[in-house]
């Protein structure tokens, strides 16, 4: 298959020109054709020669990226666009040439006759399952236009909070990092000139001093120790990752964490709220929802959770129960949900939910960091500071043995 560019002519005269992926010329002039206009053009395209592939260089596709495609998807099949055309505007408007890419796959796959859904459902890599089955919906009751706008809010919504989230560590990790660099120097490059020095004069040294000559020592004569355990504890959390029962404890050791631990839970619960409420407007069958949700909220815990709520429903039982016995869940969700499936208005109940933990991450976070920058210029201040007396010490006594001879 080769790409095609063309241009053609409606009856009214209006000039059409795309891109068309096709086995050769006639079929673009067929394809013209089927739109009821004529061709007054055909180029096919010279593929560019491709760079090199570097994995560490593939351009990412980010939620921000799936959250626009919903969004300008949207509004091209509210302005009565067909899927083909909406679909070819979109390779035209996107940048991240990795996602054009896909696009133009998922293009080709609906010009088959395959529905947007399934044509999606191809790169699982690349757009959510809760995507794929919130669309799939939409065909099936005829609502496309606006299951993509819940969408777009949806991916709008997360990636707020995940960059929110990265906005909040970018300052402690930042000063962080530079409390270590400059101690590691100190150590490593200072602290050695100092010894020589507090040697030759024969000083009776602190217990500051000795700690620290003791630190600086280890540094510069087994930093390969420490390079090598560092990576250990790497290759150590990445095996054990694969294994369920490290991630299930890795899950409730950061939910027992205090304040931080707090703080996981309501993501926990804002994320549960927003993507269940989403799926059941949509009109997605509730034990769908409940598979899709399970990952949707990036706990092992709370996975396990809906997947004992969803033997719950089938059983023609209720959510409330399994997410009480979880100990997750504090009350106020609890009583929620059991509401709203009682009276009929769960999606509602979930907008709710979704609403107050947001708005309760937002305040902590908020909160968090200004606790956080402090404490962390204080602490380094207490590091760089002790270091600094540990040095000095020795040299206040060479100064009073200098003056008495």
């Amino acid at each position: 298959m080769d790409m095609f560019e063309f241009k053609a002519r409606r009856p009214s005269g209006e000039v059409v020109s795309g891109k068309l992926n096709a086995a050769n010329e006639a079929a673009v002039v067929s394809y013209i054709r089927e739109q009821g206009m004529y061709a007054t053009q055909i180029k096919k395209e010279i593929p560019k020669k491709k760079a090199a592939h570097i994995p560490f260089l593939k351009q990412k596709i980010t939620l921000y990226d799936i959250a626009m495609f919903c969004r300008q998807f949207a509004t091209l099949v509210g302005a009565g666009v067909s899927l083909v055309g909406a679909i070819e505007i979109m390779i035209e408007q996107t940048t991240n040439q990795r996602f054009k890419e896909i696009i133009q796959k998922v293009g080709d796959d609906v010009r088959k006759g395959l529905q947007l859904s399934a044509a999606l459902a191809g790169f699982p890599d690349v757009f959510p399952i809760l995507m794929v089955h919130m669309i799939e919906a939409g065909e099936a009751g005829g609502m496309l236009e606006t299951v993509l706008y819940r969408l777009a809010e949806q991916y709008e919504k997360d990636y707020r909070l995940n960059a929110k989230l990265k906005s909040a560590m970018v300052y402690p990790a930042v000063v962080i990092a530079v409390a270590v660099i400059v101690v590691t120097i100190i150590l490593t490059f200072v602290m050695p000139t100092f010894v020589g020095l507090f040697k030759s004069m024969n000083v009776q040294l602190p217990w500051p001093t000795l700690f620290v000559m003791s630190i600086s020592s280890f540094l510069v004569n087994y930093w390969w120790v420490i390079l090598s355990f560092i990576g250990l504890i790497i290759v150590v959390y990445k095996e054990a990752l694969k294994k369920k029962e490290f991630r299930m404890w890795r899950d409730g050791f950061y939910l027992s964490i205090p304040v931080l631990g707090v703080l996981y839970n309501k993501i926990i619960i804002a994320r549960f709220a927003s993507t269940f409420a989403s799926l059941s407007r949509s009109g997605v069958p509730i034990l769908s929802a409940l598979t899709i949700v399970s990952k949707a909220t990036g706990s092992l815990q709370a996975e396990e959770v809906f997947k004992a709520a969803r033997v719950n429903v089938q059983k023609g039982r209720g959510l409330s129960v399994p997410m009480e016995q979880s100990k997750l869940f504090p009350p106020l969700v609890v009583n929620m949900v059991a509401i709203g499936e009682e009276t009929g208005s769960l999606d509602h109940m979930l907008d709710k939910i979704s609403e107050f933990y947001s708005a309760e991450v937002d305040d902590m976070m908020g909160r968090l960091q200004a606790l956080l920058d402090p404490f962390l210029i204080v602490i380094l201040g207490v590091v760089v500071g002790f270091i600094a007396v540990a040095m000095l010490l020795p040299m206040f006594d060479i100064i009073t043995k200098v003056g008495r001879a």
